[in-house]
């Protein structure tokens, strides 16, 4: 029987990721979760809509990148009997670029779209792509500079408000964790320190690779996802 996984995806809310994943699972399936657009978001909005979705796929786990491991981290908090298995990917407990993050919605709000696309893409490029290389890296940053800055601006402004670094001894479920070496935002010594706060985690490092891993090494990241699901299953009921 197939067991079905919310993905929820990062600031870009692009859902392609699943497909560079989905080759390498067996017996999962990544089913992707788009985020409301065209107004501003609130933290009881996303939690709600992402804990109907998990009781709809009546497995409970939920794997959530970069902001979506954020999104999965409150959902986990707010609406505890919906999630009985977590796996962040890429993930932080805190806002981890305050500056970063303030300074692209505020930029948002006073450049028009034609000047944005330049300052999208060389955000995108100083603070996400970092180790992506070559025509991976070029796809991701044009991508990311066409997106709908109000949507990125409304979720940047999620991240301002941000912190549940002195909640996480109380997770009760399993969560794995998966990041980059090279990754400045998942990988800092006092993240992965913050981690071990969580009572029942694992945590896997990539070595070589950036905030992007997912992008960069489908089959890594794949293969750690599969070992989370093969520990947490047996508490889905499926």
């Amino acid at each position: 029987m197939t067991l079905r996984v919310l993905y929820l995806p990062g600031l870009d809310g692009i859902e392609n990721v699943p497909g560079k994943l989905q080759p390498y699972l067996r017996g999962v399936e990544l089913v992707p979760f788009t985020y409301p657009t065209g107004h501003r978001l609130t933290w009881d909005e996303l939690t709600d809509l992402v804990s109907s979705r998990l009781r709809n796929l009546k497995s409970g786990l939920s794997v959530g990148e970069s902001f979506g491991g954020a999104v999965a981290l409150k959902t986990t908090f707010a609406k505890p009997e919906a999630v009985k298995g977590l796996c962040l990917v890429a993930g932080f407990s805190a806002n981890p670029e305050p500056f970063a993050a303030g300074l692209g919605s505020t930029a948002t709000r006073v450049l028009p779209k034609p000047l944005m696309k330049p300052v999208a893409r060389l955000l995108a490029g100083w603070k996400l792509a970092g180790t992506l290389k070559g025509e991976a890296r070029t796809r991701f940053l044009e991508r990311f500079s066409n997106l709908d800055y109000h949507d990125i601006a409304a979720r940047l402004d999620l991240l301002q408000k941000f912190d549940v670094e002195d909640r996480l001894g109380a997770l009760r479920c399993p969560v794995d964790l998966i990041y980059g070496s090279e990754d400045p935002i998942a990988s800092s010594r006092r993240q992965r320190e913050l981690w071990t706060r969580i009572p029942d985690v694992r945590q896997h490092q990539l070595d070589s690779y950036g905030h992007l891993i997912s992008h960069e090494v489908p089959i890594g990241v794949a293969a750690r996802l599969q070992s989370w699901v093969e520990r947490v299953k047996g508490r889905c009921g499926n």
